[in-house]
């Protein structure tokens, strides 16, 4: 079986819960890539001499109850939790490695598996750290400009509210570029495009429940002037606006993050039932009966 292309990747991927360790060049964009096949699944690419699937969907509801299970191809593929107890890149590519080795826990920073839901915990970062995280990544996914990105997630911000929620990032560009879920003012959801001069969205009409289940679905028309953003919390359109949605246009979006993505103080959010596909994912509220 070949090697999984990484594609830029800055940070090692974990499969079948063991570290594969990767570093490619900082900047990989689709014209680097040569396509060998594509279907409906996924797209079949190789890079310096690496060959390997990037998938079109994914869909985890974390009724796995192993944390380390839920790893491998088509799956999650890595994990990050940059706090104060692991600062640096180096001191959390080294946490992770011991995590998922067996000789370590997680320290201050934590994800866990919770009664068929994911349970992500961050401290707040020192002053020395720009942010603290904690947060699933699934790198092997395939999105360009003139592709629809659809993104549903159950949430629940248990306590604290962190700044963003989700990201579609391009792990083969310099810092990752890419959009991006924000909670404006620790209230409101909204948009930010996380390149150049960061193209914001911001909506003050509804605010984010707090201890309280909601469905976020995120629709994005993946261009680099002439995107388009749509944000629904549970089944209420919040933003619709045309902005840019990719950093350029060769830009891949091949990683969504799902967590406590960043955050200026604690916080403990839940999250299930997370999609991203190229085709349309059905807006759903959380049903008026649900309290857990």
């Amino acid at each position: 079986m070949s090697r999984l292309v990484y594609l830029g990747f800055a940070i090692c991927c974990v499969v079948v819960a063991s570290a594969l360790w990767t570093k490619m060049p900082s900047k990989t964009t689709v014209s680097d890539i040569d396509i060998l096949e594509q279907t409906s699944n996924f797209v079949l690419v190789r890079h310096q001499e690496e060959t390997g699937k990037m998938y079109r969907s994914f869909f985890d509801d974390f009724s796995e109850p192993q944390f380390r299970n839920w790893f491998g191809e088509d799956r999650w593929t890595t994990i990050d939790t940059l706090s104060p107890a692991s600062p640096s890149l180096e001191a959390y590519v080294t946490l992770r490695r011991k995590i998922f080795s067996g000789e370590s826990d997680f320290l201050d920073n934590r994800i866990e598996s919770a009664n068929g839901i994911a349970k992500f915990t961050a401290v707040a970062p020192t002053e020395s750290m720009v942010t603290s995280k904690s947060m699933l990544e699934n790198n092997q996914l395939w999105f360009v400009e003139g592709d629809d990105l659809w993104f549903r997630g159950r949430y629940k911000l248990q306590s604290g509210v962190p700044f963003t929620i989700a990201d579609f990032q391009e792990r083969g560009r310099y810092n990752s570029p890419g959009p991006r879920i924000t909670i404006w003012d620790q209230k409101y959801l909204g948009y930010e495009l996380k390149s150049g001069w960061k193209p914001k969205l911001r909506q003050s009409n509804v605010e984010v429940p707090i201890g309280e289940w909601f469905f976020l679905t995120v629709h994005l028309v993946l261009d680099h002037k002439n995107g388009q953003v749509q944000i629904w919390q549970n089944d209420q359109l919040l933003i619709d606006e045309e902005i840019a949605t990719l950093p350029a246009s060769d830009s891949l979006l091949n990683a969504l993050e799902v967590g406590i993505t960043a955050t200026d103080h604690a916080a403990e959010v839940w999250i299930d039932e997370v999609q991203i596909s190229h085709e349309p994912i059905e807006i759903k509220a959380i049903p008026t009966t649900q309290t857990d």
